[in-house]
């Protein structure tokens, strides 16, 4: 639903990265498959469920991070640039916590490359 409230904001060359399982915060949250439906009508669309691709690669957490991986080809950094801002961010919490970050920004990535439209 925040993917398509910001839609006037998408420039024609811009891409929308979004996740298929939603954060329901309102208690009339509109359809789920009307959602999609929309997006996909987008032509530049990325749409993934990152709760279960961070729930495959064992990290239910960093859902965020899958998204942030789908995106990172549209940030205009580089991904390497990501990877260390992982690193530095998560550092102090150890090497399990950054690695399960890095496998998360890599899933995301490799989703959004074999399944851009």
């Amino acid at each position: 639903m925040e993917a398509l409230r910001y839609l006037p904001y998408l420039s024609k060359e811009g891409w929308i990265v979004s996740n298929t399982a939603p954060f329901k915060n309102i208690p009339n949250y509109p359809e789920l498959d009307s959602i999609k439906k929309e997006i996909k009508n987008i032509e530049n669309n990325i749409a993934l469920d990152a709760d279960k691709i961070a729930q495959e690669i064992g990290s239910k957490r960093s859902m965020n991070i899958v998204i942030l991986g789908a995106a990172s080809k549209f940030l205009g950094l580089e991904y390497k640039k990501l990877e260390e801002a992982i690193q530095a961010i998560f550092g102090r919490k150890g090497d399990d916590v950054v690695n399960a970050n890095l496998k998360a920004l890599q899933a995301g990535k490799e989703f959004a490359d074999k399944n851009m439209n």
